[in-house]
């Protein structure tokens, strides 16, 4: 296991920083900006990403992708996010892959071409008020009736419906059978009539849905994905993807060189959080730590590459990306001193620092614990099918 990337990979890396340098407009500030106002700009850079074939390049060709090696999908997803642009939405990189390997031809068909044209966007319909890391508790019903499920229940998190086309969910549809037996995994349009949705402020600034499914009828045959009540299964499939990121190293190493370029214009003063040493020493373990995700990252590339379905793997990308994160938003913060309290918005602007990105990350940065299932399950992922340890 060796990771290196050929001559031709890296020309292709070249390629995407070319674009995002091109394409993104000066006053791009990317990552997680959830304001509906950004859904159409950010849809037609997804657009013209998807003419150029990038957003699902792995993918078989009659799929919409280009059978590209792993490597270039990899490099892809790295540079968007250093770029700290989303190109990895739920569709392109979780769904999507779960209807490959479970949907039947038609929903292939009806799906993926379109993913990969970036014509259609999903919500996801996992998490409830009352089973979020207990994902298998959820109380959503998808009861049968005839040829058509009624589905009622309600969902959090998991993206904005209003500007989504599909909400894919999770519902029980066998009350009767074990916890994680009698779930079934389903997609249905956001415009069916019943689903609903409201909007809340969450503490990175942005907004997030609570949805309600209230008696909402679609067809078993078009909505089900896989089998009837082997949901869970499939479920497995789309978290394992969800968890496989390199975003964490990817913006994480931006701002380690927009903190160092910070440092080297301030003449290398000392930062009024603590001595010039310790707060230098910090950013080289963070720097370490950058690389380590990456590796990590990258493993779970050539898992792929080799025809591997990474399990435990994906978890512990989930772990150590989420908590080094949180780590270096606090040594950012340690750095910047009570500058780290002014977010980009802040008057006068000659005191924003590293255009207050350090205010933003502390407050945002706890829900990368939560996202993708709690890191405490993840542990318990790594235990029994990494470990092999028994359950408790």
């Amino acid at each position: 296991m060796r990771f290196a990337f050929t001559a031709e990979d890296e020309a292709f890396r070249g390629e995407v920083i070319d674009f995002y340098k091109s394409e993104l407009s000066p006053e791009w500030y990317g990552g997680y900006d959830e304001r509906d106002t950004m859904h159409e700009y950010i849809k037609g850079v997804r657009q013209k990403l998807a003419r150029r074939g990038w957003l699902t390049m792995a993918w078989p060709k009659e799929y919409g992708g280009q059978a590209a090696p792993i490597s270039r999908q990899l490099i892809f997803a790295e540079e968007s996010a250093y770029h700290r642009f989303n190109a990895r939405d739920a569709g392109v990189g979780y769904l999507g892959p779960a209807i490959m390997r479970h949907g039947t031809e038609e929903q292939k068909q009806r799906f993926l071409g379109p993913i990969s044209r970036a014509e259609i966007s999903f919500h996801q319909g996992f998490s409830e008020p009352d089973a979020g890391s207990d994902l298998a508790s959820l109380t959503t019903k998808a009861t049968r009736d005839g040829d058509d499920f009624v589905i009622n229940g309600q969902k959090v998190w998991g993206g904005h419906l209003n500007v989504c086309d599909y909400s894919f969910l999770l519902a029980r549809s066998d009350p009767d059978a074990p916890k994680h037996k009698g779930i079934s995994f389903l997609v249905i349009p956001s415009d069916t009539p019943g689903l609903k949705y409201e909007e809340f402020e969450n503490l990175a600034g942005g907004t997030q849905n609570v949805v309600y499914y209230d008696n909402c009828r679609v067809p078993v045959q078009e909505c089900l994905i896989g089998e009837e009540n082997q949901g869970w299964y499939i479920a497995t499939t789309v978290l394992n993807n969800e968890r496989t990121v390199i975003e964490h190293a990817a913006t994480g190493k931006r701002l380690l060189e927009e903190l160092a370029d910070l440092w080297r214009q301030q003449g290398r003063r000392e930062a009024s959080g603590g001595p010039m040493a310790a707060v230098r020493h910090r950013l080289a373990e963070a720097a370490i730590e950058i690389e380590v995700c990456r590796m990590l990252a990258y493993r779970i590339g050539w898992l792929q590459s080799i025809g591997e379905t990474p399990s435990f793997e994906a978890s512990e990308v989930k772990i150590f990306g989420s908590e080094m994160t949180q780590r270096f938003a606090h040594i950012a913060g340690q750095m910047l001193g009570l500058y780290a309290q002014l977010d980009r918005q802040s008057r006068p602007q000659r005191y924003v620092q590293a255009e207050g990105r350090v205010e933003a990350l502390i407050r945002q940065n706890p829900m990368f614990s939560l996202v993708g299932g709690a890191n405490e399950i993840q542990r318990n992922i790594i235990a029994t099918r990494g470990l092999g340890l028994p359950r408790a």
